[in-house]
């Protein structure tokens, strides 16, 4: 498989954020022992332009250069 194709679009952290809740359950956020759980969604509209920008359209234009 070629490298240009290839991503990691939805990298999963269940079993990150389950030993999180765990340790969560004991502190507070303002706590030097929170960790927050990992969560791709709040972020969603930033990773698409992300990826439109630096991704697709450079794999786009190197196809094209390329002619592959």
């Amino acid at each position: 498989m070629p490298s240009l194709g290839l991503l990691l679009e939805h990298p999963i952290f269940d079993t990150y954020n389950a030993k999180v809740a765990g340790i969560n359950e004991k502190v507070q956020p303002s706590d030097v022992e929170y960790r927050p759980p990992i969560d791709f969604s709040l972020h969603q509209e930033s990773i698409t332009q992300f990826k439109q920008k630096y991704i697709y359209d450079n794999m786009r234009g190197i196809e094209d250069r390329d002619g592959l």
